[in-house]
C-alpha cells in the first residue's frame, strides 16, 4: 500500500509540475491537453510493461525477469526475488528427495506403493530385486500382471483391516531362486504400502539346520542300533562263548568309540564358529615343531601301511590358537591315511615362503572328481559315504579345518584329480620371533 501510494504521489506531482507552465502559457486548455498526453504516455506505459510481464509469465525459463520503470520496476524485482526463493526451494527440495531415495534404497526392505487399481505408483530398487521387476519399465504397471501366480492374486484381493495380510513366495530371476515375505498395509486414502523382504538367507538357514540334525541323528543312530542290539543278544544268551562275546564287546567298543569322536568333533565345530577369530587364546608359538608332532601322528595312524614322507621347515613361528591348528591340520593328515590305499604315498610339508608359511599334505589317494569339490567342507559331505564311515570317519574334518583356518584370515585349498591323489595345502602367515624388532 505504501509503495502504492508512494507511485501515485509521485504521479499527482508531475501532473502539477506539467500544469503549471502549461495554465501560464495557454491557460485552462493548455493544461487540459498537456494532462491528456501525460495520461496517454502513462497508459501506454503500463501496457508495455504489461505485454512484457504477460510474455515473461508465459514461460519464465526463456528469459530473466524483465527490468522496468517506475513502481514496474518494483514489481519486477519482486518477482525476481520470488523466482529466486522458488528455485531454491527446489533445489532444497531435490536435495531433500534425492536423500530420501538413498534413504529408502539403503533399507533392507523393498517398498511399492500401490492405488486402487493394483498400479505401481512408486517402488524402490529393492523392491524390484525382490520380484524381478524392472525397475524403469514396470513403473505405473499394474503388479497382478507382472507377477502371474494364483496365490500371488489371492495375496492382493485380500481385505486389507488391523491384522496386515502376509504371503511367503518363492522366485526366481533365472540364477537361483529367491524366497520373499510380502506383507501389505494402507498407506493413504485409496493407497497401499506393499513391503517385500528377502528371506532366502533364513529359509537357507532353516534348510541347514534341518539336514544338519538329520544328519547328526543319523550319524548316530547307526553305532547306538549295532550297541542295543549286541546288548540284546549279550542279556537274551548269557552263555554266549567267550570269543563271540569278546567279539560282540569290541564292536560295541568301536561304535561307542565312533560315537565319541563324533560328539568330540561336534563340540570342536561348535567352538570355532563361536569363536569368530577373537584374539582369545592366541599367541606366538612354533609351526615348525606342530607340523613335526602332526607327521608323528600321522606315521602312528598309518602304522606302515603308507610311504610317509615329510618336509618340514625349522623355525617358523605364527601368531594363533594352536590347539585349532592341530585340529586342522592333523585333520588333513587323518584324511589322506584313511583315503590312500595301503602302499600308497603321503607327503607333509612345510615351506617358507617370506610372509607366509605354506602347509601342504599330498597323498596318491583315488582322487575327487571335479563335482565334489566345492562340497568337501560342507558338515557330513562325503564323495564316498560308506568308505568314509567304513575307516571311521565323521564327516566334520574338513569343516573343522575349514573354520579353523577361517579364525587364521587363511583359506584351505584343495586341487585334485582322478587317479592321481590329492593335494591339501593353506598358507599362513608368519609371526616375528620373541625379542626381534
Amino acid at each position: 500500500m505504501n509503495l502504492i501510494r508512494r507511485h501515485l504521489l509521485g504521479f499527482a506531482a508531475l501532473l502539477l509540475a506539467a500544469a503549471i507552465p502549461a495554465y501560464l502559457l495557454g491557460g485552462f486548455a493548455a493544461v487540459g491537453g498537456v494532462w491528456s498526453l501525460l495520461l496517454f504516455a502513462y497508459l501506454l506505459l503500463h501496457w508495455f510493461h504489461l505485454v512484457r510481464l504477460i510474455r515473461w509469465l508465459a514461460n519464465p525459463k526463456l528469459r530473466l525477469v524483465p527490468r522496468g520503470y517506475g513502481i514496474w520496476d518494483d514489481i519486477f524485482n519482486t518477482l525476481l526475488l520470488q523466482a529466486k526463493s522458488r528455485k531454491k526451494r527446489k533445489q532444497q527440495l531435490g536435495r531433500s528427495l534425492q536423500r530420501f531415495n538413498r534413504v529408502i534404497d539403503a533399507m533392507p526392505d523393498g517398498v511399492i506403493i500401490l492405488d486402487q487399481e493394483g498400479r505401481i505408483e512408486w517402488m524402490n530398487r529393492l523392491a524390484a530385486v525382490h520380484l524381478d521387476l524392472d525397475f524403469e519399465k514396470d513403473q505405473n504397471g499394474i503388479l497382478k500382471n507382472l507377477i502371474r501366480t494364483p496365490e500371488f492374486h489371492s495375496f492382493l484381493q485380500q481385505p486389507l483391516d488391523d491384522t496386515p495380510p502376509t504371503l511367503k513366495i518363492r522366485l526366481s530371476d533365472g540364477l537361483k531362486p529367491r524366497s520373499v515375505m510380502l506383507t501389505r498395509t494402507t498407506f493413504e486414502t485409496r493407497l497401499e504400502l506393499l513391503v517385500t523382504q528377502d528371506i532366502s538367507a533364513a529359509e537357507q538357514l532353516n534348510e541347514t539346520r534341518s539336514a544338519f540334525i538329520a544328519n547328526v541323528s543319523h550319524e548316530l543312530r547307526t553305532p547306538l542300533t549295532v550297541i542295543s542290539g549286541f546288548l540284546e543278544t549279550l542279556a537274551d544268551l548269557p552263555d554266549l562263548p567267550p570269543g563271540e562275546r569278546a567279539e560282540f564287546i569290541g564292536l560295541m567298543q568301536q561304535e561307542s568309540n565312533r560315537m565319541l569322536n563324533l560328539i568330540t568333533d561336534l563340540l570342536t565345530l561348535a567352538r570355532l564358529e563361536n569363536s569368530g577369530g577373537g584374539e582369545t587364546h592366541k599367541q606366538t608359538f612354533s609351526l615348525s615343531e606342530l607340523a613335526e608332532q602332526i607327521c608323528a601322528e600321522g606315521r602312528a595312524l598309518s602304522d606302515g601301511r603308507h610311504q610317509f614322507q615329510s618336509q618340514i621347515a625349522e623355525n617358523i613361528l605364527v601368531h594363533g590358537t594352536e590347539s585349532e591348528l592341530h585340529s586342522a591340520l592333523g585333520n588333513l593328515v587323518a584324511n589322506a591315511v584313511r583315503y590312500t590305499p595301503e602302499g600308497g604315498s603321503i607327503t607333509v610339508s612345510l615351506h617358507d615362503n617370506g610372509s607366509n608359511a605354506e602347509f601342504s599334505v599330498r597323498d596318491t589317494g583315488p582322487g575327487i572328481t571335479p563335482e565334489h569339490l566345492p562340497h568337501l567342507t560342507e558338515r557330513f559331505y562325503r564323495a564316498d559315504a560308506g568308505r568314509n564311515r567304513k575307516n571311521g570317519g565323521t564327516g566334520l574334518g574338513l569343516a573343522i579345518a575349514k573354520h579353523a583356518l577361517a579364525n587364521h584370515h587363511a583359506v584351505l585349498n584343495i586341487s585334485s584329480s582322478v587317479g592321481e591323489g590329492s593335494t591339501f595345502s593353506t598358507k599362513l602367515e608368519k609371526a616375528e620371533a620373541v625379542g626381534e624388532p
